[in-house]
């Protein structure tokens, strides 16, 4: 089919040609290479066409275009992930010295992800890495949903290294600093993990938690070790674990329910420094009230104390409070129903 003389007539490379396809498109008109010659016994060189370079597309040349998909965006977000890489060397350098480095760069990657988004699924990671500069601070990393799901399974069953890891961190603490020890209760309704279980709180609200203990450099203000425990388990019992498999020697006993079970952590660890904030701080209240005269020359109040979570666990913590104290103490449990104003006494 003859192509018109307007659309010749348009500006393009030289040594091309106009192919006329006869389609209704906006490429109809394609503009091709003079490939090579053909020679034609006893006549003229026929000219060979080539491969399409672009077309003519509304009375002008339009070239192709790379059709290859990119393999990723050309734009990355930057700001957030850079700010965690510049606080996290020591931390890296602390996981390639226990984990492959695949693995450190995939868990590194997880966390960076987990602090820009905290809400982030593992099957939302993938896509995230690649449109953030996580992806260039940890090349490589495998990020697939089944890929992380194997690599936090494995952490988890492998015990060893995660102590390896955690006496590396607890080893790089500054002498003069202090660490802090808390813990919390963090919702968990898996039906096959086994430190899922109802706490007294958590069996009020209708679901199951694990109980996630933690180290704290404060001067430093970031993490040293996390363990995570039942989230049945009493504090006495979760937290005498947490200081031994840590080798912590020293704790600040930060909760105002903790220098109840003082004795009972310096009988299990007889070499452990033990900070009584509460001790110092009615000390120091006595010490000022005493200067100021306005101490009281006697007491017959009665002591009361309440406690809203009231549970086994608790009363089982009571017990040991009270171990070898006076024989004539005597502990009243009272279970109040505010829904229907009875009292229950056991």
């Amino acid at each position: 089919m003859a192509v018109p003389a307007e659309i010749r007539a348009v500006p393009r490379p030289v040594n091309t040609i106009v192919d006329d396809s006869g389609t209704n498109s906006p490429k109809r008109y394609a503009v091709r290479q003079r490939a090579s010659s053909k020679y034609i016994p006893g006549g003229n060189p026929q000219p060979k066409n080539g491969k399409v370079i672009g077309h003519i597309i509304d009375y002008k040349y339009v070239p192709l275009t790379d059709s290859t998909a990119s393999d990723g965006p050309d734009m990355l977000s930057y700001g957030a992930s850079a700010l965690l890489k510049s606080v996290s060397a020591a931390l890296l350098s602390d996981l390639l010295n226990i984990y492959p480095a695949n693995e450190a760069f995939s868990i590194m990657s997880i966390a960076t992800l987990r602090v820009i988004r905290p809400k982030i699924t593992l099957g939302r990671m993938a896509t995230h890495y690649r449109r953030t500069f996580v992806c260039k601070d940890y090349p490589g990393a495998a990020m697939s949903k089944n890929t992380l799901g194997n690599l936090l399974q494995r952490i988890g069953q492998d015990g060893n290294k995660r102590k390896d890891f955690y006496q590396l961190r607890i080893s790089s603490v500054a002498e003069d600093h202090h660490i802090a020890i808390d813990g919390t209760l963090k919702q968990n309704t898996s039906i096959v993990n086994d430190l899922s279980a109802y706490s007294y709180k958590a069996r009020t609200r209708g679901c199951s938690e694990v109980s996630v203990l933690y180290a704290y450099d404060i001067e430093q203000m970031e993490p040293v070790c996390a363990e995570v425990f039942p989230g049945n388990s009493i504090d006495a019992s979760s937290y005498s674990a947490f200081i031994r498999d840590n080798d912590i020697d020293t704790i600040v006993l930060g909760c105002t329910h903790y220098p109840w079970i003082q004795k009972n952590i310096a009988r299990i660890y007889p070499d452990l420094h033990i900070i009584n904030p509460s001790s110092i701080i009615v000390d120091t209240i006595r010490e000022i009230i005493q200067e100021r005269d306005m101490a009281a020359k006697g007491s017959s109040f009665e002591n009361i104390f309440y406690a809203s979570d009231l549970s086994e666990n608790f009363v089982n913590m009571i017990d040991s409070i009270f171990e070898g104290e006076d024989e004539d103490a005597r502990v009243k449990f009272l279970n109040f129903d505010l829904e229907q104003g009875d009292k229950y006494e056991f």
